[in-house]
């Protein structure tokens, strides 16, 4: 029997929405112009005297550029009822297609989302449910942001206690739907997307190395929605708001890179043994906080949130599906590839992978 120490990776895949939306187009909506103060965001701007000549579009695309690195993100459109699951459910396709397999070799679903739209059924149920294994056991976990990584985790211990073979875990969020758009320093952050892997049981030093590492906080502050029956019943739709600051970008990075550290500890690896480290894209300032911190070389530290936005727990599970597609160029074989998130709340998660094709 296969020994159950290690989770392999055997697929990956991820789904973002076609359409784009660009910070112009973002400038585009009335409750962004309204609400964005111009003046404010000019005098901010790094070439002080060239923004007096731009057009006000420019300036909050400038703007909305130099503080957090996005220049766009993806974002669902026409509403089919299911928009987190649906892009759940063509991620784990993917996935299951680049790992040979079918929905029904699997043994359990793993989703972590914050924009399920039942409560009950939970979407792990839905997700299987149009992937084609509608008996397939699983369930959801919120851990916002870090939702993936302690995915993976969840499912790393499935593998290893012998409940579990082979099973998907998937991430996806439609944030699109919650953002608060009248609040441009929270629109400008959020995108849609989902990606997920398929773990199967495999062979010691191949997959999950180490055991992840996993931690929590209470701080509502940096990531919170609003609108969920708490703060008012206008507006029932729930809105998310993002804050910031140079205390929770520090904060940001240091959580990573202490969660990052006790995972390659628990591995028995150092940063001199790392090919790639996949962090959560929540700003360009923060994942190159975290290259600079870490002291790593330009180019293993991989920075995607420029064309994608903050996409919640899926920025991990689609940039690491890219990362083993080639997409960001040829990595190592083997490669040992280090994931690093934070969440709101705070929770924040770190796994090692030593992955061979």
């Amino acid at each position: 029997m296969t020994e159950r120490n290690t989770a392999r990776i055997a697929g990956s895949g991820s789904c973002l929405p076609e359409s784009r939306l660009s910070n112009i187009d973002l400038f585009g909506l009335d409750s962004i112009r309204d609400n964005f103060d111009l003046e404010r965001a000019r005098a901010s701007l790094r070439d002080a005297e060239e923004a007096e000549t731009m057009a006000p579009e420019e300036v909050f695309d400038t703007w909305a550029h130099q503080v957090t690195g996005i220049r766009e993100r993806r974002v669902l459109e026409a509403d089919d009822g299911f928009p987190t699951e649906g892009l759940c459910a063509e991620a784990c396709r993917r996935a299951l297609d680049d790992a040979g397999m079918s929905a029904t070799d699997l043994d359990l679903i793993l989703v972590a989302s914050l924009t399920g739209r039942d409560e009950v059924p939970n979407m792990a149920c839905t997700v299987a449910d149009m992937i084609g294994a509608p008996n397939l056991g699983g369930y959801t976990l919120n851990a916002a942001c870090a939702g993936f990584v302690y995915a993976l985790a969840t499912g790393w211990s499935f593998i290893a206690s012998g409940m579990a073979e082979r099973l998907v875990v998937v991430s996806g969020d439609a944030l699109s739907r919650i953002t608060d758009y009248s609040d441009p320093k929270t629109a400008v952050l959020f995108g849609d997307g989902a990606g997920a892997v398929v773990l199967t049981a495999g062979e010691p030093g191949n997959g999950l190395i180490g055991a992840p590492h996993l931690t929590g906080g209470y701080n509502r502050a940096p990531l919170f929605l609003l609108g969920q029956g708490w703060e008012t019943e206008e507006d029932p739709v729930p809105k998310l708001r993002m804050g910031g600051g140079p205390r929770i970008l520090r904060h940001a990075i240091s959580s990573m890179a202490e969660a990052a550290g006790q995972a390659l500890q628990s591995a028995g690896e150092s940063w001199d043994d790392v090919d790639l480290v996949i962090p959560h894209q929540a700003n360009l300032r923060i994942t190159r906080g975290l290259e600079k911190q870490l002291d790593l070389k330009r180019g293993r530290v991989l920075h995607t949130i420029e064309n994608y936005g903050n996409m919640s727990a899926s920025t991990v599970a689609v940039t690491l599906d890219e990362a083993l597609r080639g997409v960001h160029g040829t990595i190592p074989d083997p490669s040992l590839i280090v994931l690093a998130a934070i969440g709101g709340g705070y929770t924040s998660a770190a796994a090692v992978i030593r992955h061979r094709r």
